[in-house]
């Protein structure tokens, strides 16, 4: 992938992590019982987009081969 495409895929984490935390958010203020597997399908979600977001910023290696 390159950045511009894991900038796309961070963003798309984003989007279904908000929507899972909503989620979590209404079924623990409604105090029913909140599903462990989602919590953990919540933080693999935004693990995934920070490791998106990170190689977003990285450079492509011929630009940085260019600048040494």
């Amino acid at each position: 992938m390159n950045p511009e495409q894991h900038a796309t895929r961070a963003a798309e984490l984003v989007a279904e992590a908000e929507q899972l935390y909503a989620d979590l958010r209404h079924d623990v203020e409604a105090g029913g019982k909140v599903d462990q597997a989602v919590w953990g399908f919540l933080d693999t979600t935004v693990r995934l987009g920070q490791l998106h977001a990170t190689l977003a910023l990285r450079q492509p290696a011929a630009a940085n081969e260019a600048t040494e």
